[in-house]
């Protein structure tokens, strides 16, 4: 994948991230090692990823910007190995287009991160026993299940899930198409707001990075 020009002064910290993982990936859910991104980071853009007080030098301890990108649920990081979800790859493609010369398409379709969230859901306990007349039998285990996540999911990944499963929901909650699909969220996160507020509570069990 040849890389895009983009206008620099445009762009955030975290928007060249996201343009360094995306051109790294080819655009795909590729495992990447932390230390060949920050190398890529500190090439591409000098003067953004270079170690205080050494210019000449890449900044390997860039774990705030990364971790953000994280919590936003563009990015999965397991042990100093990153990988950019579908949501972000769309987002990394959107800021491509936006930020260059790169047609833009006047399009109503959804994304593809959208979508394949939106399948997905349609596949789990809770939809089908929400859809059938059976919410009563919805359990919490098929709440994360709903969330993409398990009960052993941690806080910061936790938290990142429900971020991008309300993007979603942002995103179609305006369609009939898709009022099942918000319904069920709706009355999901209404029945299991202790559970949410228990996972991401302070005193929850969680690994030292977080």
């Amino acid at each position: 994948m040849k890389n895009v020009k983009t206008n620099e002064y445009d762009l955030s910290k975290k928007d060249k991230i996201l343009i360094v993982l995306y051109e790294m990936s080819v655009g795909k859910q590729t495992v990447l090692k932390y230390e060949d991104i920050v190398v890529r980071l500190f090439k591409k853009y000098p003067e953004d990823f270079h170690l205080k007080g050494y210019p000449e030098y890449p900044d390997a301890a860039s774990h705030q910007s990364f971790y953000a990108l994280r919590r936003e649920g563009l990015i999965q990081i397991r042990s100093k190995f990153v990988t950019l979800t579908e949501k972000g790859i769309t987002s990394a493609k959107q800021t491509l287009k936006e930020k260059s010369n790169l047609p833009k398409k006047s399009s109503q379709r959804l994304s593809r991160d959208i979508t394949g969230e939106i399948d997905r859901i349609k596949k789990t306990d809770a939809f089908y026993l929400f859809t059938t007349d059976k919410k009563d039998q919805i359990v919490d285990t098929d709440f994360f299940s709903y969330l993409g996540a398990t009960v052993r999911t941690e806080r910061t990944d936790f938290r990142a899930r429900i971020k991008t499963i309300e993007d979603v929901i942002e995103t179609v909650k305006t369609s009939d198409a898709y009022k099942i699909i918000v319904d069920l969220h709706n009355y999901l996160f209404e029945r299991f707001k202790d559970t949410i507020k228990t996972k991401l509570s302070i005193g929850y069990p969680r690994r030292k990075h977080e």
